[in-house]
């Protein structure tokens, strides 16, 4: 498992392994033997190293040493720790400037670079940058590449605070563990791309940290297809969702459950709807519902459902329903009735947040699945309070309400009060209508096959968001559609299911 840590928890798996495993030296060289290596295959010929005073430095001087002809500025004078200092030592002096003495040949050198790597600040920064870094950062951004080490310089690991004259990467290289700051979306932008560097910590050494972090392994929740397997054996899910306005997610959520796996999903709309439908969505059946003279579900719907309900091993309420009184009373009525674990996503959130605290009436498995705006209507905290801090305000309210959230979002945050991960799949490509649809289709589906309802949200979180990565793949990511991920999920699941699909 990788792990989502803060600043001391960070410390604390640095010191552990320092103490049991491997010294803060030889952590220091990996991290310049696995930087450099991936600096080489980026073919960069004019490579400039900016270094502070600190660790950070020391890990630019590591990277340095590794790297030949590059160039290395200091900052902040010399570094500090005996470390650092043994790592300036291997590098030639006449690759070493010093911006403090040589303020002009230090902007020439960064202004012809090819890639400015950025070293100078790590985890325990805050506040303002000083004035000498700030700029050289404005000079470096009009480089072809940049590339930060652990954390962009400018930024704080912690809040997620940055000065605005950070240093702005294309790519960082983020060291051991992804930082609390990454899960504010501001601050995330700030990093570029992000890849996870490993640089010796064993796992045992994190007895302390935010949150895990998804990965293949939670594309392990698709059931062993074995050959006296059945419809039946693949569970029953009851997707009620759509309306005339809103048709797209009726579709969308069944064709993901179905192609998720679920033995037999029904679909619960209005009859125009189903009208409409049933010529080109032909692998669920329909249940009917009453109709509204605006095409939305009328009153009365609970009648056919409850003739449903009981036979079903998942519920899902809310996809293109519209926020109605109808909608709510419908979304009450599930999360009273349904013994099977629920989803409820979009309008049966909605409906239900000024009566929230029916979701403590519960006695099964309940997922909701909110984005900040939704998330804001059910927890009285602004977009604002949540996106500052998305990791405790979803597991607060997964422990107070007894439910899993799935706070959708960059870092989707799965989370049940106890237990949280962190997504680490996904795709601009997915930032489009019907994506939410989609996602909950995969959700339910699991679900309906007998996944344990955590592993049902973090696996169908990641394999929505790996669909939408090789969606991306094949054609620019504004083009990419909600049907295009459903045609994904197959591969997404492939590479780690249980099951073989081709």
């Amino acid at each position: 498992m990788n792990f989502l840590v803060n600043n001391e928890q960070m410390k604390k798996a640095e010191a552990a392994c320092n103490g049991r495993f491997i010294s803060y030296s030889e952590m220091m060289e990996n991290v310049g033997r696995a930087v450099a290596g991936k600096i080489r295959l980026l073919s960069r010929k004019k490579v400039t190293i900016l270094c502070g005073a600190g660790n950070n430095g020391g890990d630019g001087f590591a990277i340095a040493s590794y790297l030949e002809g590059a160039d290395v500025i200091l900052l902040c004078g010399e570094p500090k720790s005996d470390i650092s200092r043994e790592k300036l030592s291997r590098v030639s002096g006449e690759r070493v400037f010093d911006y403090s003495e040589n303020k002009e040949k230090c902007r020439e050198i960064v202004k012809n670079s090819e890639l400015v790597v950025d070293c100078v600040f790590g985890t325990g920064f805050h506040g303002e940058l000083p004035e000498a870094a700030a700029e050289l950062f404005g000079i470096a951004v009009q480089c072809p590449d940049r590339i930060s080490v652990d954390i962009p310089s400018g930024a704080d690991s912690d809040t997620g605070c940055f000065d605005e004259r950070c240093f702005r990467p294309r790519k960082t290289f983020v060291l051991a563990a992804y930082k609390k700051c990454m899960l504010v979306p501001e601050c995330r932008d700030v990093f570029g791309e992000a890849e996870l560097v490993d640089i010796g910590i064993p796992e045992c050494c994190f007895k302390e940290y935010l949150a895990g972090l998804t990965d293949e392994s939670s594309a392990y929740c698709l059931p062993e297809r074995r050959p006296t397997s059945h419809k039946g054996t693949f569970g029953r899910l009851l997707n009620i969702a759509g309306s005339v306005r809103y048709s797209g997610a009726a579709v969308m959520s069944t064709r993901a459950s179905l192609r998720t796996g679920a033995g037999l999903t029904t679909l619960a709309t209005v009859g125009s709807v189903v009208s409409a439908l049933c010529g080109s969505l032909v692998e669920n059946t329909f249940l009917p519902l009453p109709e509204t003279n605006d095409g939305f579900i009328g009153d009365g719907a609970e009648i056919g459902i409850s003739e449903f309900i009981g036979k079903m091993t998942a519920v899902s309420v809310g996809c293109g329903m519209g926020n109605s009184k109808i909608t709510q009373n419908i979304t009450e009525y599930v999360i009273r009735n349904a013994d099977c674990g629920i989803i409820i996503d979009a309008d049966g959130i909605n409906s239900i947040a000024k009566n929230i605290n029916v979701l403590k009436e519960r006695t099964g498995p309940t997922i909701i699945t909110p984005h900040p705006a939704e998330f804001s209507r059910i927890s009285g905290l602004s977009v604002e309070e949540i996106q500052k801090d998305r990791l405790d305000s979803a597991a607060g309210f997964a422990e107070e309400y007894g439910v899993i959230v799935v706070l959708k979002g960059a870092n989707t945050i799965i989370t049940d009060g106890k237990r949280t991960v962190v997504n680490t799949s996904g795709s601009p490509a997915l930032a489009k209508g019907g994506s939410g649809d989609v996602l909950c289709g995969v959700i339910a589906a699991l679900l309906a096959q007998g996944a344990e309802p955590f592993s049902a949200a973090s696996g169908g979180v990641y394999v929505h968001g790996r669909a939408g990565e090789l969606a991306a793949e094949k054609m620019p990511a504004a083009c990419v559609l909600a049907s295009d991920v459903i045609e994904m999920l197959p591969k997404a699941f492939a590479a780690s299911s249980n099951t073989i699909l081709e």
